[in-house]
């Protein structure tokens, strides 16, 4: 009986040592993260808005680190590609992900990924929530949502909408505003938001679901905006109608978020998080997002992974809905 309950002790004493080794261990990595650069994967091409943010958050991240945040972008697939080499990366916290809505849409219309959106990546923080706005060229596009709703019930197999690519998020608004409309109006797909504008901007499709990049062409007059996809108005455009206010309940926002591989050290999520939120409350980040109609959505990571959860669901059901099929 003695030498059981000496082995037993020596079992439990070993235990707890291994235990305080690891949180001190993961201590140790979080006070010491980040000693190196740290690359940050955005799923788009240069130019459009996840792009602007991406490089806004990794010039303040890296001024409050010490250290380089690089901005690596791996456009393709409908954000899949750079959300797999992230699942992939080392779970250390030096590769990041820029994950957006569309990575929450990708479920819906990929039958086949090499991961799981809710398991394989670790979220950290949300960076910001905003609205696509409906936009025209100037010239030849409607004056008015009441006049683009005329004209795709009218002739809708005959217009076009441009998107940022096949199963992109703007491709999916525009789906949804044919399934509304009982229009068939033909997906133009793009490689990105930027070459997405410039085919509208030259008059070559009808209309477009853009980010707000596309805000300093509105300002600039050479796209007008018809309507904004917020459930409200936002104030960088107040007299630019809701979607909503002419299609009730047709509403689509667009959240950009980090994320790491899974297994990252947890302290590493809490101090990335941590610096989000600081880099988020600077002056200067903090104009651009309210005058780029953004807005700062804190979350701790265990909220984020609940709402990633919700998001997915979400469009599962808003793809079949509109008809999209899952390829």
């Amino acid at each position: 009986m003695k030498f059981t309950l000496h082995a037993a002790f020596k079992t439990a004493l070993a235990g707890i040592c291994a235990l305080l080794f690891c949180c001190m261990a993961g201590s140790a990595h979080a006070q010491a993260y980040p000693a190196r650069a740290v690359t940050l994967i955005n799923p788009y091409p240069p130019g459009g808005g996840a792009d602007i943010v991406a490089r806004a958050i990794a010039k303040e991240l890296g001024e409050q680190w010490k250290q380089p945040v690089l901005v690596d972008n791996k456009p393709g697939a409908g954000t899949t590609i750079a959300a797999a080499y992230v699942a992939r990366a080392p779970a250390d916290g030096y590769t990041l992900l820029l994950s957006t809505t569309q990575h929450a849409v990708a479920p819906a219309l990929f039958k086949s990924l090499s991961y799981d959106f809710l398991t394989s990546l670790a979220p950290i923080a949300i960076v910001s929530d905003s609205p696509f706005f409906l936009v025209v060229h100037p010239d030849k596009g409607a004056s008015s949502v009441s006049d683009l709703l005329g004209k795709l019930k009218q002739s809708g197999a005959s217009m076009n909408f441009a998107s940022s690519g096949p199963g992109s998020l703007p491709h999916l608004a525009g789906a949804y505003l044919n399934q509304f409309t009982n229009a068939t109006a033909t997906h133009v797909p793009y490689s990105g938001t930027a070459p997405a504008t410039t085919a509208l901007l030259g008059g070559q499709v009808d209309y477009l679901f853009a980010d707000t990049s596309v805000l300093p062409h509105i300002g600039a007059g050479k796209a007008r905006a018809l309507a904004a996809t917020s459930p409200a108005r936002t104030p960088v455009l107040p007299n630019v109608p809701a979607l909503s206010e002419s299609l009730p309940g047709f509403a689509l926002t667009v959240w950009t978020a980090l994320e790491a591989p899974a297994g990252t050290p947890r302290p590493v999520l809490e101090q990335i998080n941590a610096a989000v939120y600081k880099a988020l409350a600077t002056p200067a980040l903090a104009r651009q997002f309210t005058d780029n109609a953004r807005t700062v959505v804190k979350f701790t990571p265990e909220q984020f992974a609940a709402y990633k959860a919700q998001e997915v669901q979400k469009y599962q059901k808003l793809a079949r809905e509109a008809g999209l099929k899952a390829e």
